[in-house]
């Protein structure tokens, strides 16, 4: 976009903390952060319209084995990439009293 964010520690600038925010909100579907807040590098080319579209197909793909009376289980044909679950976190206080109270049993 044209911005040098080592601006926003230097003296003379017109960049402000407030200025980036509004940058990063303009970034387009397709972008790194927006695929990382989705879950990943493989939601890149999950932008709103291809996750429409996959919605459209999968919607008539439904219909359409509805009204064929077939008795086998629906499959969608096309599905997005499933969320990641959060890592775990763990503090050292919790092992440590999880630990004694181990130990005391």
């Amino acid at each position: 976009m044209g911005v040098d964010l080592r601006d926003l520690w230097r003296g003379s600038t017109t960049v402000t903390p407030r200025y980036v925010l509004w940058l990063v909100g303009q970034l387009p579907d397709t972008s790194a952060y927006h695929a990382a807040l989705r879950g990943g590098p493989e939601f890149r080319a999950w932008t709103l319209t291809n996750t429409l579209l996959a919605a459209a197909v999968n919607l008539l793909h439904a219909a359409n084995h509805q009204r064929s009376g077939k008795k086998r289980g629906f499959r969608p044909l096309v599905e997005p990439p499933q969320k990641r679950q959060k890592a775990r976190v763990v503090r050292i206080a919790d092992v440590l009293a999880r630990r004694k109270k181990q130990d005391h049993n």
